[in-house]
């Protein structure tokens, strides 16, 4: 409490000295857009192990019933000062429903103050069934409570409704408009939105007028859609967003960081480094890019929640005992990509077969149409690749002699995998698509010929790499993998 009442002082002092400077005419107020981009925003979610959809209180992972305010300030303490460490956060978003508001408060709050000493802290509202609140006077009643607690701290923001889908775009747009006019002495730079639906479609919401000083969330995920191309899902966020990308904050997007399985598809640790290794990679990789050349804030999902394989943390221990550890360091650096901080791991690659065991190598080719080659595991610059993003397809291009794949316009089953100096043919374009049983298995289509790369069963070294029709043989599947790896 006297911790907030400094800043009350030094508000009303400084709205005293504005008013006295406008009335001598020193400053003149220019109207703008509220904000130029929503970088400053560089996030995690911390989330109740049961996911945040829960019909009664919320527990974060680390936090119980038997926690106290104290407690759960440890907890918080611990928590979000190790993500923000390990991870180069500055902004937790963290859940609110009525039962833990009304239930839960005394203690909750322990654990949001303790984040509000480290950085920004988003406080989202999420409704445990039909993507509305199930009564609009006890959703009304929630938040009153948390804005008479926070709505003057600074750090605090306010995501009124997660993945809204259970309203209408006018019905959301007028409930948003209630809710700014209900608490409207919270900043509307410190108030978001979540565009309609599954927070998918932000010009539905940035458009009205009324709501102009927000700002904006947007969400993604690969089950959103079923795209095998960075570009592809480049464009699939940047089609959420629009023209909003100055208010717009993706307050969610995540992948596997953990082996894990998902509809049947099992998934190895994935390597973000490697452009293309599966379609999560194609999603993380393409995602991080647009939201950097957006200059965009995100938070990722989640940040730690106990048993979730999108985990970028795992928990062990307790209380003052609490310990977080990264559970995927590519993932990491594609996180910190998104948010403007270095290079995303950008490496090459090495490109093995699954059913032979060799590695596609450049065998020395300085001439256009020589083979590529099969040979035993390497350090040589031959047999590393560099991956380039070739819109909705890729180019493979061999690090040791700058020759890239090319199906060579061969239609027959067996013929070579050939190289060839750099052109714009469709014969440099190869589409990489997940195998259908294990996530880390690739298979790689040419787009001229429609032949898949195989390794013909070939094991003696030096043996040369060929096309095929579709057969779903090993042959045909290929892991990429980081050089070092």
């Amino acid at each position: 409490m006297h911790g907030r009442s400094w800043q009350r002082k030094a508000l009303t002092w400084w709205r005293a000295l504005a008013s006295l400077l406008l009335a001598v005419g020193l400053v003149t107020v220019v109207p703008g857009p509220a904000h130029a981009s929503t970088s400053q925003f560089r996030g995690v979610n911390w989330a109740d192990p049961r996911d945040n959809f829960v019909n009664g209180v919320l527990y974060l992972s680390g936090l119980s019933a038997t926690d106290t305010y104290s407690s759960a300030a440890t907890v918080g303490n611990q928590v979000v000062g190790q993500l923000f460490s390990i991870t180069g956060a500055n902004t937790v978003r963290m859940p609110i429903n009525e039962p833990t508001v009304a239930n839960y408060w005394g203690t909750y709050t322990g654990a949001i103050d303790a984040a509000l000493t480290k950085g920004k802290v988003i406080l989202a509202y999420w409704a445990y069934t039909g993507g509305r609140p199930q009564n609009t006077t006890a959703f009304n009643q929630m938040w009153d409570k948390v804005i008479a607690q926070y709505g003057s701290n600074p750090n605090a923001y306010f995501e009124v409704i997660n993945e809204p889908h259970g309203y209408s775009t006018t019905d959301l747009n007028n409930m948003y408009n209630s809710w700014l006019g209900r608490y409207s002495s919270v900043p509307r730079g410190r108030v978001i939105l979540d565009g309609a639906g599954l927070a998918q479609n932000v010009p539905a919401v940035g458009g009205d007028s009324r709501l102009n000083g927000t700002l904006l969330a947007v969400h993604d995920y690969s089950f959103f859609a079923g795209y095998e191309s960075e570009t592809e899902w480049a464009n699939h966020i940047g089609g959420y967003i629009g023209n909003y990308a100055d208010r717009t904050i993706a307050t969610e997007w995540g992948g596997a960081m953990s082996p894990g399985t998902k509809n049947g598809v099992y998934f190895d640790r994935i390597d973000y480094s490697v452009p293309s290794g599966s379609y999560m990679a194609d999603y993380i990789r393409g995602v991080s890019g647009k939201l950097r050349s957006l200059g965009m804030g995100s938070v990722y999902w989640p940040g730690l929640r106990d048993g979730d394989w999108y985990s970028l943390t795992t928990r062990t221990g307790s209380g003052a005992d609490t310990r977080l550890s990264l559970t995927n360091a590519s993932g990491l650096l594609r996180l910190q990509y998104a948010w403007g901080v270095g290079d995303g791991g950008t490496t090459v690659a090495k490109i093995r077969n699954v059913a032979t065991g060799l590695y596609v190598d450049g065998m020395g080719a300085t001439t256009n149409g020589t083979a590529a080659g099969q040979r035993a595991a390497s350090s040589a610059p031959d047999q590393q690749w560099i991956i380039e993003n070739a819109g909705n397809y890729v180019r493979i291009k061999n690090a040791a002699t700058g020759l890239y794949l090319d199906g060579a316009g061969q239609t027959s089953n067996g013929a070579n995998a050939s190289q060839w100096t750099s052109s714009t043919s469709n014969n440099q374009q190869w589409t990489i698509l997940t195998g259908a049983t294990n996530g880390n298995d690739i298979r790689i289509r040419n787009r001229a010929t429609g032949l898949y790369l195989d390794g013909m069963g070939r094991t003696t070294s030096g043996a040369n790499v060929g096309q095929w029709s579709d057969s779903g043989s090993n042959n045909q599947k290929w892991r990429i993998t980081s050089v070092g790896s």
